[in-house]
């Protein structure tokens, strides 16, 4: 039967109310939405805090590279590599992974299942075990691409809990199409339920390598195989969680749709449509270059095209927008994350060779990402019921993505200036005249601005939990 009249109207204002709620307010939500932003929350709590153990471990590998200091930090010489490692996977993989869980979280549905809590507790214990592979002393660590790996069975066993509970997270109703009224607005909903799609079909292309492994290959040589095409298929659910973060946040900008949702979802089926050959390309042992092809051809048309519409909705729109409009994260976690993304593309068309272009390009992309996250977390705070307690914080909610955006890309720019040997750090390192050197330098800026960025978020989050606590507990008085 379909829905009353005045039913339909009812839902039609709700759904209103949450795309024209001003920053720092919270329309009434039903109990289905706060389970909803509960289980956000947890996600994003989880890459919250694997991004501040990250945080830390990079400042271990900072100060043990005071001579003097490093073995006076730890007499294990091979200790700081296989703490590079884990930060790379918290910092990048497990970050990524939980921001597009919890947006996940925020699609609408009519109830969750029970695999959802069960998921969360999967992923936390996969986080657990990665970190204790660390003490590991005959955990060899391995630069291999996408994964760096510690090649010791704790760490493989940790990252495959992980990403087993992440993908057993979108094997949920909320996977299925459906006309509750959400956080996300409908246009959005797509891109979160196809990231979700290609998540799970990067687990399928792992588990294909994993069957399709030679037994002459090297340890190197087996894990760069293993996550190669998986690591690709990644990239495409990273990719279209970012575009469901865009249209969230212009949504709020805009206080209205950005796009109409079927072009959405057409515009998005289109976008993960290369990832099924993922699984086909590794069970048929195809040459490592038909992944690059896929991630090449398959990702810029469509995000270029959804890019475009963006900016023609935004400018259409310049002389109706509210008041502060554009002085809110959502504003300027998207255009720094768009700059960031066309960046990226053009990085990539340049590549040519294995120089520091390549990590230049990964960089400056997978920091849109990031960015895209950021803005998005920092956007749903009064949602979560932790908003900005101050108008300070508020303004440094709306700083925080460009400086930290600014700092990756300050640092993706030296990267590629640089131009030298991937792959190769401190002494390694042959600087062959005043441009390279400009660019290493221009990168170690960027580094540490994007740093500062990194930690603004953290304290952002510290500040406006803390002033929520205060608010709970004068409340329970």
């Amino acid at each position: 039967m379909p829905p009353e009249p005045e039913e339909s109207r009812q839902k039609s204002l709700r759904s209103a109310q949450v795309l024209q709620a001003p920053y720092g307010h919270t329309p009434e939500l039903d109990d289905s939405r706060r389970l909803a932003l509960k289980d956000a929350g947890r996600w994003f709590a989880l890459g919250v805090g694997s991004a501040a153990v990250a945080v830390c471990f990079a400042l271990y590998l900072a100060i043990a590279r005071i001579p003097g200091l490093e073995t006076t930090l730890s007499p294990d010489p091979e200790f700081g590599h296989r703490g590079l490692v884990v930060h790379v996977n918290l910092s990048l993989g497990v970050v990524f992974s939980s921001c597009i869980a919890g947006l996940f979280c925020l699609l609408p549905g009519t109830r969750r299942t029970r695999i959802t809590p069960l998921a969360q507790l999967g992923a936390l214990a996969g986080v657990l075990i990665m970190m204790v592979s660390i003490f590991f002393r005959d955990a060899e660590p391995l630069k291999s691409n996408y994964v760096p790996t510690l090649n010791h069975p704790v760490f493989v066993v940790g990252v495959s809990v992980f990403a087993c509970a992440v993908g057993a997270g979108f094997l949920d109703r909320r996977m299925l199409p459906a006309r509750e009224d959400a956080i996300l607005p409908p246009d959005a909903r797509p891109a979160l339920r196809l990231a979700g799609v290609a998540y799970l079909l990067m687990i399928v292309t792992v588990l294909g390598a994993w069957q399709t492994q030679a037994d002459t290959l090297t340890p190197l040589q087996y894990y760069d195989r293993l996550f190669w095409g998986g690591g690709h298929v990644q990239q495409f659910a990273n990719v279209l969680a970012m575009a469901g973060a865009w249209l969230f946040l212009l949504s709020r900008v805009l206080r209205k749709l950005v796009i109409d949702a079927r072009l959405a979802a057409g515009l998005f089926a289109v976008l993960l449509a290369p990832t099924l050959a993922g699984p086909w390309l590794t069970f048929g042992d195809k040459p490592p270059q038909e992944f690059t092809q896929m991630m090449r051809w398959g990702i810029f048309p469509m995000v270029s095209v959804l890019l475009l519409i963006c900016i023609a909705r935004l400018w259409s729109a310049r002389t109706a927008l509210a008041p502060g409009a554009l002085r809110g994260p959502a504003f300027a976690g998207f255009v720094t994350s768009a700059a960031m993304t066309v960046a990226g593309f053009v990085m990539g068309s340049l590549i040519r060779d294995n120089t520091t272009l390549v990590p230049a390009h990964y960089h400056m992309s997978l920091g849109g990402v990031t960015v895209a996250f950021m803005a998005a977390i920092l956007e749903l705070l009064p949602d979560l019921g932790v908003p900005a307690p101050s108008a300070r914080t508020r303004r440094w909610t709306a700083v925080q993505p460009v400086l930290y955006g600014g700092g990756m890309a300050l640092m993706a720019i030296g990267f590629g200036f640089a131009g030298s040997v991937r792959k190769t750090y401190g002494t390694e390192q042959v600087v062959r005249g005043t441009a390279e050197w400009a660019g290493l330098v221009t990168m170690g800026i960027g580094g540490v601005i994007s740093t500062i960025g990194g930690v603004a978020f953290l304290v952002i989050l510290f500040v406006a939990l803390r002033a929520a606590r205060r608010r709970k507990s004068q409340t329970s008085l």
